[in-house]
């Protein structure tokens, strides 16, 4: 583990610095211990609210993934992700998605800037490095999951950069730490929405950008039970849906301040919101909210920055 990133790691329990000592971690205030895994610190701790349920989730993805036959790794996948539809020729709408909001990301709110810090939450395998990497960005990566094949393991095949086991809801940092924090269809995972916006609002800085990318939502009055999600849950995944108004205001409480509002494909809100998507600057985000309140099961991209 780099000095840099240890530097970087606060106890998720008490936010004081973390000591390394012969291999393993602890923290200088509480005395909680922490181990390390190939050079990932495991901060996601037994003690924390709601870690046993998390780790409990970690078996779920992999028994998911072994089962739908995506466990082993592809190289020639996993080198063009998230973009393997105009890469491999895919049909895939999720990775549509992932793809093109992660594209806006980059192009809308990164742009030309370079040498940032950067914190993706929930970053599975962490296919988004190089990414960041080509940028000069320090980018740093935590998940839930280790596992060397679908999970933080796994990251060793995109260079070196921070990883760091760790729950969204607890994130082990400092205060105003990064320049961009973001997770990708991450935040419907989180035990408590709000807290895990809180989080990602805390450790950014002033002027930083805050997104949550491709996160599935329901329409106002739709139940919370979404069937697509029940396979996951069989497994112990921990699965939730929320209205894109939910979303909004877990961003707004956490004191940031929402700048666009997309479906994560990129496609128009239509029939419901195409009109109001028409009205300069805020049209596109008012339109997706009353699109996304009237259908069914659909997705979202939020975009926010912290006030400076």
């Amino acid at each position: 583990m780099e000095t840099s990133l240890l530097e970087l790691l606060r106890c998720p329990l008490c936010h004081a610095r973390i000591d390394a000592e012969d291999g393993s971690l602890s923290c200088s205030g509480c005395g909680r211990g922490f181990g390390v895994e190939h050079g990932i610190p495991l901060m996601l701790h037994e003690d924390l609210p709601g870690a046993r349920e998390k780790l409990g989730e970690t078996g779920g993805w992999v028994e998911k993934a072994q089962a739908e036959g995506w466990y082993e790794p592809n190289d020639e996948v996993d080198a063009v992700l998230p973009f393997v539809n105009r890469a491999l020729g895919w049909n895939d709408l999720g990775w549509l998605a992932n793809g093109h909001s992660f594209q806006v990301l980059l192009d809308r709110y990164v742009g030309e800037q370079r040498g940032m810090r950067v914190l993706e939450v929930g970053a599975a395998k962490a296919w988004a490095a190089p990414y960041w990497l080509e940028r000069d960005c320090e980018f740093v990566a935590t998940d839930i999951l280790v596992d060397d094949k679908i999970g933080l393991g796994r990251g060793a095949f995109y260079g070196d950069f921070g990883r760091v086991q760790a729950d969204g809801e607890h994130l082990p940092f400092p205060d105003a730490s990064f320049d961009v924090v973001y997770c990708l269809a991450t935040l419907h995972h989180a035990l408590d929405l709000r807290q895990m916006v809180r989080e990602m609002s805390r450790v950014a800085r002033s002027g930083a950008i805050v997104a949550g990318l491709n996160e599935g939502t329901r329409g106002v009055g739709r139940s919370p039970e979404n069937p697509d999600q029940a396979a996951e849950k069989e497994v112990g995944i921990n699965e939730h849906v929320h209205t894109v108004w939910a979303y909004f205001d877990a961003f707004t409480r956490a004191g940031l301040r929402v700048r666009r509002l997309e479906r994560p494909d990129g496609w128009a809100p239509s029939p419901y919101g195409r009109m109001l998507s028409k009205i300069p600057k805020i049209g596109l985000s008012l339109g997706t909210m009353v699109h996304l309140s009237a259908v069914h099961y659909c997705g979202v991209s939020i975009y926010a920055r912290k006030p400076a």
